[in-house]
């Protein structure tokens, strides 16, 4: 089967050039020579996304959702200074989710930009999937290169918890292509989804799996879209809220959550996460208004014990942010969710919702700080924009 077309014009080229730097696997990362090109790569795109909003000058369209993450970013820039804790890293972040931000943003001033925007990514998404399942089935203990120990295989994702952190977003992505060029989900896309499936299935991720269920649930079930549905944007956030109160904050056993998450062979504890969580909760007492600020990854692990964080998204906000910015985060994501609701059931809306669900559900267990600019682009940026999205899905 012919997996994508390569007869690839200019400027689907210079949109491949342009996201690579923000949309890149781990391997890409590390091997050899690769992270200097990877900070040219990445320091060329943003010179070209500059100039994207500077030949439109004195007319600058930013989305609203553009402004609350600047915002969001300066927020945690407070709690950095406060902690007197500002480094690279925090340049770093904001670079990397206001840069992607604004190229989304631009993409979208026109369907044919934005199909330009999504077969790049769509274009990376295939190949790294397949290198990685390939990696996956030829180096069962992971890469030889990159891994150190077999207990832990390193593969083009890195860690079999990577995957899901630059997959989702990229079938969210993917299938919009899809939708807005052919009006429908193709064969190779579901064949791009089976081949996920397949990944986790293989790694048994349960995290990942979980929000992959969740993914595919909303874009199969059609009454998913309607507001109505019990399964909805706001229910699923609401009971992601809920659950991360009562089962990692009140640390409360529920029969029902345990026996929905043991089908999947896990505690409530995910794998002994709540020493993590105790951890993170125990170092947010000590400064709850402005927590941390961006720490390094030894700083880090002195305070809840992994390099990575406390492995729940809230908790990792609220270190990093304090209370501030974690209700900052949760107002925006009601805000801008009223988008949603009013935009009518389609398939457009289905795979953006089943995004934001799945993310919502694995909030409660994986961190996400590496990759929150990819989730920030599609909450603050598609969201807000959804109706113009929808446009672009019914124009013929």
């Amino acid at each position: 089967m012919k997996i994508y077309n390569l007869n690839l014009n200019i400027k689907q080229l210079l949109y491949i050039i342009i996201v690579y730097p923000f949309y890149k696997p781990y391997f890409f990362s590390v091997l050899g020579i690769m992270p200097f090109v990877n900070q040219l790569l990445f320091a060329i795109s943003l010179i070209i996304i500059g100039l994207f909003y500077i030949i439109k000058l004195p007319r600058i369209n930013f989305n609203i959702g553009i402004c609350f993450i600047i915002f969001y970013y300066l927020l945690i820039l407070v709690s950095s200074i406060i902690s007197n804790s500002l480094n690279s890293e925090y340049y770093s972040l904001f670079a990397f989710s206001i840069g992607f931000g604004l190229l989304v943003n631009n993409s979208l001033k026109s369907k044919n930009e934005f199909l330009y925007f999504l077969s790049a990514i769509y274009f990376l998404l295939y190949i790294y999937v397949v290198t990685n399942l390939f990696t996956m089935l030829v180096y069962p203990n992971g890469i030889p290169s990159i891994t150190n120990n077999i207990n832990f295989p390193q593969y083009v994702f890195g860690n079999t918890n990577s995957v899901i952190k630059v997959v989702l977003p990229g079938l969210c992505f993917a299938f919009l292509y899809d939708l807005l060029k052919f009006k429908k989900i193709r064969m190779k896309s579901w064949l791009l989804l089976l081949m996920v499936w397949i990944t986790f299935i293989n790694s048994w991720s349960v995290t990942a799996v979980i929000g992959c269920l969740v993914f595919t649930f909303f874009v199969v079930y059609k009454r998913s879209g309607k507001n109505l549905s019990f399964f909805n944007y706001f229910s699923m956030l609401v009971m992601s809220l809920v659950v991360f109160i009562m089962v990692v904050v009140l640390k409360h056993e529920s029969n029902f959550l345990q026996n929905i998450v043991g089908l999947f062979g896990k505690s409530l504890t995910f794998s002994n996460r709540d020493v993590l969580w105790i951890n993170a909760i125990n170092s947010i007492k000590s400064s709850p208004i402005w927590g941390y600020g961006v720490q390094s990854s030894e700083v880090i692990w002195q305070y809840i014990g992994n390099v990575h964080g406390s492995h729940n998204y809230y908790l990792d906000t609220a270190f990093r942010g304090g209370l501030v910015s974690l209700v900052f985060l949760i107002i925006g994501l009601f805000y801008f969710g009223r988008n949603i609701s009013k935009c009518k059931n389609n398939l457009v809306k289905r795979v953006l919702i089943g995004t934001c669900c799945a993310y919502f559900v694995m909030w409660i267990s994986e961190p996400f700080l590496s990759t929150e600019y990819l989730m920030f682009s599609i909450f603050f940026v598609l969201i807000p924009r959804i109706e113009t999205i929808s446009t672009y899905y019914y124009d013929a």
